[in-house]
């Protein structure tokens, strides 16, 4: 079920229209502040890999623009289980602000000092705190809804005291106020800095979570299925999708959301699969797979018309295949290959172009070429060279051999034509995901044992983050973002 919530109107206020609407809180009693969260992991998922030492006790994050605090939200007095929903809330915008870097953040235990009076924040105590903007809510309940309002007051400069931002946020709910959070934040970011957050987007993955036993036809190395699933951008809401008891890898989001591509051994070999999370319905095989013919690793056209993957020969080459959505058109992309491997194709951004791996030079190394297969050009000539995902940022990421036991992320950067490497070397890190903006790539990664989900930022490489904790975990995949178009 998708959630969709509402942006009623626009309530930014001048300073006597605030005045006047501090009588809403009348008769209302602050139940939460971000002051009585902790920095312990939270239960939204996210946990930064490495944290530093615990920073100054007033201002958290890495953003190199204004300070933002967080006041609180305030709720009916007596409503416990609205309170809680909103102590929930007020986490969890924290953390989706904190993860886009756009602000530095007066911390959780630094807002835990300060009261909040009905009639708003008063700007002094955050200015002592060092915090340029304040951001208060207040909520209540429409019907099985909520209504949400959020305003940030500027304490600082020309405009303080005065609302820089107001919105009313309809159709939240009880029963899942994460999502109110995600809105909410990707909404703030848009208006206030024209960034396209991530924090509605999600994460696709496979996973040993559930110790299913694997079925069907035995495998080298017996044990638990790797089943697919999907959660929120940190990892919290994780929910299953398949449990056919098989090898489940490499998903990949439809532009609309609504689709997933995977690879499965359900039939005995590797074919492409389609399912659709939230409407339900029968899975599809668009590749049409059998015992002579193995497909894998598919990406959607941006345009959602079209799934390009890897599909092997009676002889045991691959080959990169384009499709159509409805399983007709198929159609070899590199035909001309065949003592090659060519394959883990992704699409441009614009769809005009793919990036594949292809071992015609001796290592596996990334290449690209028109649509249509012509114009094949060569990218890399280092180590060898896997899972190319392309960014509408003007780069590629992908996993480079850096070491006899591992392999970093690295980025090819178009404009500077350079190959970076963003991971450190802990471990072996893999299967990189570009983030619908381009600022964040998901990954795999070793360092703490069993495969684990986690993300980066581009082009820092930095802010290492923790997103999956159970089981054994890989081949994340980023959703677009509700909204937002590569």
């Amino acid at each position: 079920m998708t959630l969709r919530i509402s942006v009623l109107s626009n309530f930014v206020r001048t300073s006597a229209q605030a005045a006047a609407a501090a009588g809403i809180l009348a008769g209302t009693v602050s139940l939460l502040s971000a002051a009585s969260l902790t920095s312990s992991p939270p239960a939204n998922g996210l946990q930064a890999a490495q944290r530093p030492a615990q920073l100054d006790l007033s201002m958290e994050g890495r953003g190199n623009a204004q300070i933002l605090g967080i006041a609180g939200f305030t709720a009916p007095a007596g409503d416990q289980e609205l309170a809680d929903a909103l102590h929930l809330v007020a986490s969890v915008l924290w953390d989706d602000i904190d993860f886009e870097h756009e602000y530095r953040q007066v911390s959780r235990e630094a807002a835990a000092m300060v009261s909040t009076p009905a009639s708003g924040p008063v700007p002094g105590t955050w200015v002592a705190l060092g915090a340029d903007l304040v951001l208060t809510g207040v909520a209540r309940r429409v019907g099985q809804h909520l209504e949400v309002d959020v305003t940030v007051m500027a304490v600082t400069g020309s405009s303080a005291g005065e609302p820089v931002f107001g919105r009313r946020y309809r159709n939240c709910t009880l029963e899942n106020p994460r999502a109110c959070a995600h809105f909410i934040a990707d909404d703030f970011h848009k208006a206030m800095t024209g960034l396209d957050g991530v924090a509605q987007a999600r994460l696709a993955f496979v996973s040993t979570r559930d110790a299913l036993r694997l079925a069907g036809r035995p495998v080298a190395e017996p044990g638990v299925s790797k089943e697919v699933y999907f959660a929120d951008y940190d990892g919290a809401n994780p929910r299953r999708i398949t449990a056919n008891r098989h090898l489940n890898i490499a998903p990949a989001w439809s532009p609309d959301g609504r689709s997933l591509a995977y690879t499965s051994w359900e039939s005995g070999f590797q074919d492409i699969y389609v399912i659709h999370p939230f409407a339900g319905g029968p899975r599809s095989r668009l590749a049409a797979g059998s015992d002579h013919q193995h497909n894998e690793l598919a990406e959607w056209s941006p345009d959602g018309t079209r799934l390009v993957f890897s599909s092997t020969d009676s002889r045991g080459y691959r080959d990169v295949v384009v499709v159509n959505r409805d399983g007709s058109g198929r159609r070899n992309l590199t035909p001309n290959t065949p003592t090659w491997d060519d394959g883990a194709p992704t699409w441009s951004p614009n769809g005009q172009q793919i990036a594949f791996t292809s071992n015609r030079s001796g290592t596996n190394q990334i290449y690209t070429m028109s649509a249509d297969g012509t114009l094949v050009t060569r990218l890399t000539f280092g180590a060898h060279s896997d899972a190319p995902a392309w960014s509408s940022r003007g780069y590629i990421a992908f996993a480079l051999q850096t070491s006899s036991a591992g392999q970093d992320i690295a980025v090819y950067v178009f404009q500077t034509q350079e190959v970076r490497v963003l991971t450190d070397g802990i471990g072996s890190y893999g299967s990189p995901s570009v983030a619908p903006n381009g600022r964040h790539i998901a990954l795999t990664a070793t360092r703490w044992g069993q495969e684990q989900i986690a993300t980066i930022d581009y082009p820092t490489g930095t802010n290492l983050r923790r997103v999956t904790f159970e089981g054994a975990n890989s081949y994340p995949s980023w959703s677009l973002t509700p909204g937002v178009q590569r």
